[in-house]
């Protein structure tokens, strides 16, 4: 994903003439490298992030009388906004290009199945001793594998006792109940949650598929700017956060569900990647749009100083978000893990 995120910002100033230098995934120093033409490609021994270097970006640079009018800072603003957004771009395409082939290829079809997920605290599940990965084999005389013919069983006996009969991992056990009542419906409520199994994929057609994919992006992006807010006012927020430790972790853990869901946390994590590098904080790609138009605004440079020191806030804020997600993942790695359901 950083590779395309970084192909973006190069393809888009080699389009408009600007000379790209250097083309690295990762941060220099480079651990290989190899000059093609004007621009040197590599691989950069710091692996969390790509770089391209493009003539110019700092206007102190010492650039050669005629490659001046090919220096980023030589160019029209709206050519070195187009350079800057591209990168976030391409990754919103690259989103779409997933979310598209999730819904057309590899939509995961689940069928349920009588195994417990989950118990209410409280509940009569709770106190009768179920416990999550419970296979319910029995309800009082019901003997079924349908989980839906269980749930209707609970239904009709609210206030009642009943009998249930589990396997606990290889164990039969034969518990007792009391069935509680559901105040809105007056209907029997055990409080436990049955599971599903992925027994294939489902494809939509092209269309539809498309339809959902747009959506998803126009929802998960609403989320995220939910998500980026939620940070400054909420403990469990910034509880969640993540690193790149995470972002391991849990797409090894969605590989195991299957290629559809893994390629929509990728599409998911894409999109992230593209909306964060758009805020308006250096040194992000936002920060770089925005002192882009405040120049044009201005009709002058903005100096260096001034660059540098709004610089340095964005890039404490950053630290001190990285060190929190290092050390949620530290804690779990420690502790619970990275589970994660479908």
């Amino acid at each position: 994903m950083i590779l395309i995120h970084e192909a973006g910002h190069f393809l888009a100033a080699k389009a408009f003439g600007m000379k790209a230098e250097k083309f690295y995934l990762g941060f220099p120093p480079a651990l290989v490298k190899k000059q093609m033409g004007e621009t040197e490609y590599g691989v950069g021994f710091i692996p969390l992030g790509g770089y391209v270097k493009i003539m110019g970006m700092n206007r102190e640079e010492d650039v050669p009388a005629e490659l001046v009018p090919r220096a980023y800072y030589s160019r029209p603003v709206w050519q070195r906004v187009i350079t800057i957004s591209a990168g976030p771009v391409m990754n919103v395409v690259l989103a779409l290009l997933l979310f598209f082939v999730f819904y057309y290829q590899a939509v995961p079809n689940y069928q349920p199945n009588t195994t417990i997920t989950s118990v209410q605290a409280g509940s009569g599940a709770d106190h009768a001793g179920l416990k999550p990965g419970d296979k319910v084999l029995a309800i009082g005389g019901l003997k079924t594998s349908d989980p839906e013919q269980l749930r209707a069983e609970l239904r009709s006996i609210p206030d009642q006792t009943v009998g249930i009969r589990v396997d606990r991992n290889g164990q039969i056990l034969n518990l007792s109940a009391t069935v509680g009542r559901n105040q809105d419906t007056g209907e029997g409520l055990l409080g436990i949650v049955f599971g599903a199994d992925q027994v294939g994929t489902l494809s939509m057609p092209i269309g539809e598929a498309f339809r959902h994919a747009v959506s998803d992006i126009g929802f998960i992006t609403k989320e995220i700017f939910v998500a980026i807010k939620s940070l400054f006012v909420s403990e469990q927020s910034r509880q969640d956060l993540t690193s790149p430790i995470g972002i391991v972790a849990v797409s090894s853990e969605t590989l195991q569900m299957g290629w559809g869901i893994y390629i929509r946390v990728l599409g998911f994590i894409s999109l992230q990647l593209a909306i964060l590098n758009l805020l308006p904080l250096l040194p992000l790609d936002g920060g770089h749009v925005l002192f882009n138009l405040l120049e044009k605004i201005k009709g002058s440079p903005i100096r260096r100083e001034v660059f540098e020191r709004v610089s340095l806030v964005g890039l404490a804020l950053f630290g001190v978000l990285f060190i929190m997600g290092i050390s949620n993942d530290i804690q779990k790695l420690m502790g619970p893990g990275f589970g994660i359901n479908p």
